[in-house]
């Protein structure tokens, strides 16, 4: 294996605290490098990207893992806390079709979904809950947006969506925070999590908040339970 760069490294630490904590069952996964995101031009998958580039922040915090994921739940002793991540190699992530033409109402929704790649994914049990990255030409930093199965929408974009409002990087850095607790995708987009249906959402949050400082000590989470607060 190629040497890690420092951001590969933390989260290669972080799953292993994951799948080393006693308090926690996990599945995880770590594979062997892929190609470099410097190396990985959008419209040699698809003409209609052509002039989307990546930003050197991006260049900078890339992951090339071919997969680096992780389900896991507390252990019945503890508050229930779930969570799961599986992140996408942009070599991958490029070659996946847009997550749904059936959701599209308009000529705009289907372009919007035709530039949708899915950057982290749940495929051991959180159906339908993905974060893609949107490839638009001749902007400064690429959106990401999240799609769970509840009721969220933004106005004018197709239903099941929502834009979250941190960049690619710093979505890899709250990765190191939450370890992909279920719901943690909403701190950081423009909703209300006080409806009945994000009971769920909620729960699975506040206990993380609680018993995370036991299980991942030294790191701080006052920032998370602000956004948590914010939207309740």
């Amino acid at each position: 294996m190629s040497s890690l760069t420092r951001n590969e490294q933390l989260h290669l630490d972080s799953l292993r605290e994951i799948e080393n904590c006693p308090l926690v069952e996990s599945q995880c996964s770590g594979a062997d490098l892929d190609r470099s995101l410097s190396s990985i031009l959008p419209e040699e998958y698809d003409e209609s990207w052509e002039g989307v580039r990546f930003s050197e922040s991006m260049l900078g915090c890339y992951l090339r893992f071919y997969e680096l994921g992780a389900a896991w739940r507390t252990v019945e002793d503890l508050p229930d806390v779930k969570g799961e991540f599986s992140l996408v190699n942009f070599h991958d992530a490029l070659q996946v079709s847009d997550p749904g033409a059936g959701r599209a109402k308009t000529d705009f929704h289907r372009e919007f979904l035709s530039q949708l790649c899915p950057v982290d994914r749940t495929p051991r049990f959180g159906a339908g809950m993905q974060t893609y990255i949107r490839l638009q030409a001749d902007v400064d930093e690429l959106e990401l947006w999240y799609s769970d199965i509840a009721d969220i929408e933004q106005p004018s974009y197709p239903s099941g969506f929502i834009k979250l409002d941190i960049g690619y990087c710093e979505y890899l850095k709250m990765l190191l925070l939450t370890k992909g607790a279920y719901g943690w995708q909403y701190l950081f987009a423009g909703i209300s999590l006080s409806r009945g249906d994000f009971s769920e959402s909620i729960n699975n949050l506040k206990n993380m908040l609680q018993v995370f400082p036991e299980l991942f000590p030294g790191r701080d989470y006052s920032s998370l339970r602000t956004r948590l607060e914010a939207r309740l």
